[in-house]
């Protein structure tokens, strides 16, 4: 019973949980005491406090970035009092050595630039965090359709291996489908769900009022645009006398219906990017934000959209995030705030109208200039090529100087100072930089975030080894403290049918586990499988490890797998961790899309990699070579030799043996290394032609060290049909 409760916890914390930055927990800090304090001691805070940093690019006249600047050319201001800088670094977005970077930057012990000179060089590129914020309640339908077709071109063709991209919608109609991955499949289905959703006024007449025209009146007192409006309505009903009063009221009731409902739903287009925000406060390094909207309007009297938009901006800041807004209309001519319309058909108007159209598209635009420029970012206003946007703001955030100082004065240390960058003698140059910079929260405040952190990672000894699990399991993103890796793929075999197998590691040497100690260690382990309509197919495990005194084997991960049946669908698989002794927590989690093989359709399974040690180069690889462990982490050796093996499903064989080509690349970004002769599957192996199993090896000596793709094709020569897989891999 307690089982089979503790799935039905899984299933409602998994469905809560999954469906990301709308409803995402705030955790507020208690706040320090305000003790008075003696000069010595504000001496004491003064040597002892964190350093503040910002981050900021330099473009020349060309809008190229200005690389290999030095510390000493940068004049850094807050409140117009010259502050020294006790830390610079240039940095590569996405770089191995990014994270390390930013935390030495907001570190006591922060490396003068000298010290650290160097470190980026040859530094990796780990990929792009990249988030896609759909205002899709500002959305028109035209607009909605173009950013679509957008996305789903950038995946195609933009997006580059190792990237992690999220869509992200203000409605939340994406739902379970919003979440950071490199899987191109999940994210075309979250495009697919993107739908028309901006509910306009309701209204059967002839005179339209815009969200600007009734803040307008509402908010401005414009009396002008008022009495346009309704002689506008007056002359629709082609009436004069009694229904002035009639025109009166049902224009007073439709401009601040217009306007409640307009700042309604701005407050939540808000909240939800602000949500989005402290999320990515968890991930390392910079993010990049692309803010898609059709414009909305945030300088209303009585509401409280202008505070919220400065409070996302200053929480960028803390979370590294960078805003580039994008008014999906391009260049538009908008037939509701249209120059030339006029509603009067006798001719006759006040002029009002055709004063609007300018005034509305800077309002409409004006809070996506705010969070642009306040975040280091741009707005991208009047472009109708989203591909270029899309590529000039990843090339502009590629590379970004970071610079830190100890404040001398509470409003430098509370953020409240205006900070201003510039390049010495170098007027030609453009500093872009965020109008907020990040602030090392107060003692009491990362007290408390430590201590909540812990708890989610099931460090503290009041949670239930179920709770801890649980919570690792629904975790936003992976949790780290036992580091673990998880490999799945599908196959159909003629005993068991469409199998998902999924591969576990965790290492050895984060356990408790004594070595020459008769100590063991029990970890729980629980899993899920989550497609997109919310179907969950869940396990539980126990493992026990023992201790080994031999040195190999103490460097060797732990692995274990497990099966599951699945219909074909797209799934999340997650896999939860927690060590019964410490309580430590570790998860994994990957995308996978089964097809649905009974379709007849030409298939190529998983790819699943494995590794072996490298044979001498005079000895040849045996036909029929030994089974290999599957690796789960992908990370191989330089000295090793990676084996790949797959299935191909549904080959044509009318009578005759199928003719099946398989063509192999490696990739490094999008730089094709190696290209395999092409080779034929053997068909004289199995019995049965509908699955035909194929493997081959590549040798990794011939590889530098650093990430790679490893890329199959399959094509069926009678048909033309073929299918691809991919899978990522590390040399090291």
């Amino acid at each position: 019973m307690r089982l089979r409760n503790f799935f039905i916890t899984l299933t409602l914390v998994a469905a809560a949980t999954l469906s990301l930055f709308l409803s995402l927990p705030v955790v507020h800090a208690q706040q320090a005491s305000q003790n008075k304090q003696t000069p010595q001691d504000e001496d004491v805070l003064r040597i002892k406090t964190e350093l503040v940093q910002t981050d900021l690019t330099v473009f020349d006249k060309q809008g190229r970035f200005v690389d290999g600047l030095r510390p000493e050319q940068f004049e850094l201001s807050l409140d117009g009092k010259p502050q020294a800088i006790s830390f610079f670094e240039r940095v590569s977005a996405g770089s191995s050595m990014e994270a390390a970077q930013v935390a030495a930057a907001r570190s006591d012990s922060a490396k003068s630039s000298e010290q650290s000179k160097g470190t980026t060089q040859g530094a990796a590129n780990n990929g792009r965090v990249i988030f896609f914020f759909l205002d899709d309640l500002h959305l028109s339908e035209a607009s909605l359709m173009r950013a679509r077709k957008a996305l789903g071109d950038f995946i195609d063709n933009q997006m580059q291996p190792g990237d992690q991209v999220a869509i992200v919608s203000a409605s939340g109609q994406i739902g379970f489908l919003q979440q950071l991955t490199d899987y191109k499949p999940m994210l075309r289905a979250a495009i697919n769900r993107l739908v028309y959703k901006k509910n306009p006024e309701t209204y059967a007449g002839k005179v339209p009022i815009s969200e600007y025209e009734a803040n307008q009146v509402v908010d401005n007192r414009n009396r002008e645009l008022f009495t346009y409006l309704v002689m506008a309505t007056i002359n629709e009903y082609q009436s004069q006398g009694p229904l002035l009063g009639v025109a009166v009221n049902m224009v007073r009731n439709r401009v601040r219906q217009i306007a409640s409902q307009s700042k309604a739903v701005t407050i939540n287009v808000l909240e939800v990017l602000e949500s989005l925000m402290r999320s990515s406060a968890q991930l390392p390094g910079r993010k990049l934000v692309f803010f898609m909207s059709d414009g909305f309007i945030a300088n209303t009297r009585g509401g409280n959209a202008l505070p919220l938009l400065k409070r996302v901006t200053e929480i960028a800041a803390h979370s590294g995030v960078v805003v580039y807004t994008m008014d999906a209309r391009g260049t538009f001519n908008d037939p509701t705030v249209d120059a030339g319309r006029n509603d009067f058909p006798d001719g006759m108007s006040s002029g009002t109208q055709a004063r609007t159209p300018s005034l509305e598209a800077a309002a409409m635009q004006e809070p996506l200039h705010i969070l642009a420029e306040d975040t280091g970012g741009r707005a991208i206003i009047n472009d109708n090529s989203f591909a270029d946007a899309f590529q000039q703001a990843i090339d502009e955030t590629s590379a970004y100087y970071l610079l830190a100082w100890r404040p001398d004065t509470d409003d430098e240390r509370n953020g409240k100072s205006k900070i201003k960058v510039t390049v010495k003698d170098r007027p030609d140059l453009r500093v872009r930089l965020r109008r907020s910079y990040y602030v090392p929260p107060p003692p009491a405040e990362a007290k408390a975030k430590s201590e909540n952190e812990k708890s989610v990672a099931g460090d503290s000894s009041q949670v239930t080894p179920e709770e801890g699990l649980l919570t690792a399991l629904g975790a936003l993103y992976p949790q780290r403290t036992i580091p673990t890796a998880l490999a799945v793929g599908y196959v159909n075999t003629l005993d068991q049918g469409l199998t998902l197998k999924a591969s576990m590691q965790i290492d050895r040497a984060a356990l408790d586990v004594a070595t020459g100690e008769a100590k063991k260690s029990e970890v729980d382990v629980i899993g899920a499988a989550i497609d997109d309509r919310g179907i969950i197919v869940t396990f539980k495990q126990l493992l026990t490890i023992v201790p080994d005194s031999s040195t190999q084997n103490q460097a060797q991960p732990i692995v274990w797998n497990q099966q599951l049946k699945l219909q074909p669908g797209l799934y999340q698989v997650r896999v939860a961790v927690r060590e019964r002794a410490s309580g430590r927590t570790g998860s994994a989690q990957q995308w996978i899309e089964v097809p649905d093989l009974a379709s007849g359709q030409f298939l190529l399974s998983s790819l699943f990699l494995g590794e072996r040690k490298a044979t001498p180069r005079d000895e040849k690889f045996a036909a029929a070579p030994q089974p290999v462990t599957v690796d789960v982490d992908h990370h191989f050796a330089r000295a090793s030799i990676m084996r790949f093996q797959a299935y191909i499903y549904n080959a044509t064989h009318n009578g005759v043996a199928p003719n099946i080509e398989i063509q192999t690349r490696v990739l490094k970004g999008d730089r094709t290394i190696i290209t395999m002769p092409s080779a034929r599957v053997p068909t004289d192996t199995t019995k049965d032609l509908t699955r035909l199993p194929y493997w081959a090896e590549i040798a990794l000596d011939q590889l530098p060290v650093g990430k790679y793709l490893l890329q199959v094709t399959a094509t069926d020569r009678a048909t033309k049909a073929s299918a691809t897989q991919q899978v990522s891999f590390v040399v090291e």
